[in-house]
């Protein structure tokens, strides 16, 4: 599947998984972070935002970045 980020970037993803692997690689700034710590500080700077995102798995996850509008799959 395809997806966009409200900054423009295309992922290519089958899995939530693969879908954070590829916005983790993207984040230059946070390399050295696991990806549940990525997650969480995804997490912080948008709950500072006013956007609340959980970060309990995966799936949930991008869910909440679909939801928010943040992530948005390719019709196919």
């Amino acid at each position: 599947m395809r997806y966009h980020t409200n900054q423009g970037l295309l992922i290519e993803a089958d899995t939530a998984l693969d879908i954070i692997r590829r916005l983790h690689a993207a984040s230059w700034n946070e390399q050295k972070l696991s990806e549940q710590a990525y997650m969480e500080a995804v997490a912080d700077r948008l709950y500072e935002q006013g956007v609340h995102v959980s970060t309990v798995s995966p799936d949930i996850f991008v869910a909440g970045l679909l939801a928010a509008g943040l992530l948005t799959r390719d019709a196919e």
